[in-house]
């Protein structure tokens, strides 16, 4: 709850007691108090006062929105604006309450209600942001985890390596084999990023033969180590599934320096920097096999 009024708070935290264990509520008096918050996940749900010190009106919402457009947000107001109302659900908030109509089940309905629109519409927004063919995110949602994962690395000063990859020789596969081999060839490689990153990694298949993986919080002298582990996962799927043709990508590797700041932009046209390196024959990238192998 973001709300500067003590008494407020009170009566929104006894409301919410009634409906059992199930809700545990943490307040702050100011937007820029909860972003550390939301950088860190620890919320579910917002309620958001529109008469803060640092946001009032509309203000403070779309600054939330645009930090945590993952986290449902419920308008508790002291005054009744029908314009304002329509403005803040047509842009996204899941509800709008008057602060003395919360009498009896009303708040808590709206929270469970939220709860339930917010659930079916992440689950329609994460279509969205699927590659179909691999299950990983596509582009859009890639650009989307990425950035918002950059901005917590950089507020925890921690560093984190960015992955580009081609898959070799794709169109080749595709004139040789058919489509559908060379859709088996991306699934492996899909499959091959699963194996080796970790679950807080961000994989994603950008378009085509292009994949794409930020590595959160890794340090970048692990970066061979980690294409080491990328390379053996694809050895794997070529053995598992008895290819008829090799499968390789070129990689190339660029670290978030926390100090620096670079934006995701920056990471990825570095990375493709360094992954054509490694397509010309000397092989200086990150990724490149000479360098793996030394």
């Amino acid at each position: 709850m973001i709300e500067d009024d003590p008494n407020d708070v009170r009566f929104v935290a006894e409301i919410l007691k009634a409906g059992g264990p199930t809700y545990s509520l943490r307040s702050v008096a100011r937007i820029d108090e909860s972003m550390a918050i939301l950088d860190d996940g620890e919320a579910d749900l917002i309620l958001l006062d529109l008469s803060l010190p640092d946001g009032a009106g509309l203000e403070g919402f779309h600054r939330l929105r645009a930090q945590a457009p993952d986290v449902p947000i419920i308008i508790l107001t002291g005054h009744s604006n029908p314009k304002v109302a329509r403005e803040a659900v047509r842009e996204g908030a899941q509800d709008y309450l008057i602060k003395g109509e919360l009498a009896g089940n009303l708040l808590l309905h709206a929270v469970r209600y939220a709860e339930e629109r917010h659930a079916l519409h992440q689950e329609l927004a994460e279509l969205a942001l699927r590659d179909p063919l691999t299950g990983l995110y596509n582009r859009r949602g890639f650009r989307l985890l990425a950035e918002q994962s950059l901005r917590v690395t950089k507020r925890n000063g921690r560093k984190s390596v960015l992955l580009l990859a081609d898959v070799d020789c794709l169109k080749g596969i595709n004139d040789t084999f058919g489509h559908l081999v060379g859709d088996e060839a991306l699934c492996a490689v899909a499959r091959a990023f699963v194996s080796s990153m970790r679950e807080s990694d961000i994989i994603a298949r950008l378009a085509g033969d292009e994949f794409a993986a930020l590595a959160v919080e890794a340090h970048p002298p692990g970066i061979g180590s980690l294409i080491q582990r990328l390379r053996a996962s694809l050895s794997k799927e070529s053995e598992k599934n008895q290819a008829i043709h090799d499968l390789s990508v070129s990689i190339g590797a660029a670290p978030f320096d926390p100090t620096a700041s670079p934006t995701l932009s920056d990471l990825m046209s570095a990375a493709d920097r360094d992954m054509y390196r490694e397509k010309r024959p000397e092989g200086t990238g990150y990724g490149s096999r000479d360098k793996r192998d030394r």
